[in-house]
């Protein structure tokens, strides 16, 4: 009965494939070709059922024929090289009218059978050779979780705002010459990374209830949120819940810290980062819908979170953190600017005034070369005012990323793929300007 089943699934053109990430299913037809006991089908890397396959590899299968039904549980895999690519790209990629766009390009995935059924002939077969053990299932399963939460959570962008945090405590320990509380930074840290965490899910979950991700078709890997809710790896309600988890034990984080420093200054400022954070989108007050989101990241990103990380350790008022977390402050508002012109089209038909949809794309980029010479000029002032030692001219290291940023910028604002660099570049500059900035401070109380 093995071999008739095989020979039905190599005479079939079609198949039914279900996913399913977190519960939330998804159901396709697709073209597929029959070979060496594996399936292959095709799609394009961000479809829903390619996204399923990234994170959750079990996959189940219907194929019709006449009036019989095998049933097929496999292990699916997203192949990068193999013997059958070309042909299989050329061929399902036409039977399915599958095009590449934007960054999305086609990929292959090879389907192992691990249980094909008949009820009709009451038969069933495994394939030992492709079932896992429950330690091997594990082994697979682990990373491919780790990887869905750190895109979730959009990790990668958490360790900008966290530089904050190093750059307040560089601050505090450049006027002191001694760390004051390694808990309480650490806990700064933690606090922080809840925080922006909690930020970006709710921007998705309220960009998603606004219709805005859904009509962005021009998502780079910089903008566009996670796409989390769009393809169906996790539902709205788990992305709400999971930022309100998040903002909980940054709360926790920021009530503890307050009563262990003098003053109520962390609960100040805590209240103001979490308002400016979450209501940067989020109702009732939606503030980058006004024209307000850039200048609510720069205070919630630079002045709050450099400051605040500089007060849990001195305890004291001092101008010095304020002025560095200026270079901070518009460094993170250039991340988040330079990101808004993909978006530009999608926010403009929401009316979502942000800089770009205001100013449009030719003007944004002069505003942006604007404020990221100024980040430098400012730098050099402040060790000119002896506001920050000399050592940090260091800083001056990083100016090829910025220059090149800036170039690629002018000659590309009014296309997003070519842009992407611009956007990559932006980001390099905050890190190690930021990184740069802190060894100077640590290091020039010993010279």
């Amino acid at each position: 009965m093995l071999g008739q089943a095989q020979n039905i699934l190599k005479n079939q053109n079609t198949l039914q494939l279900s996913t399913s990430s977190y519960r939330n299913k998804n159901i396709v037809q697709l073209s597929y070709i029959f070979e060496n006991n594996n399936l292959y089908i095709a799609g394009l890397s961000n479809s829903v059922y390619i996204e399923h396959i990234k994170y959750n590899p079990s996959v189940f299968i219907e194929i019709i024929s006449q009036d019989l039904c095998i049933a097929i549980q496999g292990q699916a895999k997203i192949l990068k090289n193999h013997s059958l690519k070309e042909k299989a790209f050329e061929e399902l990629a036409e039977k399915d009218s599958i095009n590449p766009y934007g960054i999305y390009g086609l990929v292959l995935v090879e389907i192992k059978i691990v249980e094909l059924k008949v009820d009709a002939w009451k038969f069933r077969h495994i394939f030992v050779e492709n079932k896992k053990s429950a330690i091997e299932r594990f082994l697979t399963k682990l990373p491919s979780t780790l990887k869905f939460w750190v895109r979730a959570v959009r990790l990668p962008f958490v360790s900008v705002s966290v530089m904050g945090v190093i750059v307040g405590t560089a601050v505090a320990f450049y006027e002191t010459g001694f760390m004051n509380s390694w808990v309480n930074f650490i806990l700064a840290f933690l606090g922080i990374t809840f925080f922006h965490i909690s930020a970006d899910l709710s921007n998705d979950f309220f960009d998603h209830k606004s219709g805005l991700d859904e009509v962005n078709p021009q998502q780079t890997p910089f903008s566009g949120g996670s796409r989390m809710i769009q393809n169906k790896l996790l539902a709205p309600s788990r992305v709400l819940i999971a930022a309100i988890i998040s903002l909980v034990f940054c709360v926790v984080i920021g009530f503890y810290l307050n009563f262990t420093v003098k003053g109520n200054i962390i609960l100040y400022i805590g209240i103001a980062g979490v308002f400016l954070g979450i209501f940067y989108v989020g109702i009732p007050f939606k503030l980058v819908y006004y024209g307000l989101g850039e200048l609510a990241i720069f205070l919630s990103f630079g002045p709050a979170i450099v400051f605040g990380s500089y007060y849990v350790q001195n305890e004291v008022f001092s101008w010095r953190p304020l002025f560095v977390s200026t270079l901070i402050g518009l460094l993170i508002f250039l991340i988040l600017f330079i990101n808004q012109f993909p978006d530009y089209e999608s926010d403009k038909a929401k009316k979502k005034k942000n800089w770009v949809v205001i100013l449009g794309k030719k003007r944004s980029t002069f505003v942006y070369i604007f404020f990221l010479v100024l980040t430098y000029v400012l730098l050099i002032l402040f060790v000119i005012l002896q506001i920050l030692p000399i050592l940090s001219l260091i800083v001056l290291l990083s100016l090829p990323l910025p220059i090149k940023a800036m170039l690629n910028a002018i000659k590309n604002y009014d296309n997003y793929l070519a842009m992407i660099p611009a956007s990559g570049l932006t980001i390099l500059t905050c890190l190690t300007f930021s990184i740069l900035l802190s060894v100077s401070l640590f290091i020039s109380p010993f010279m």
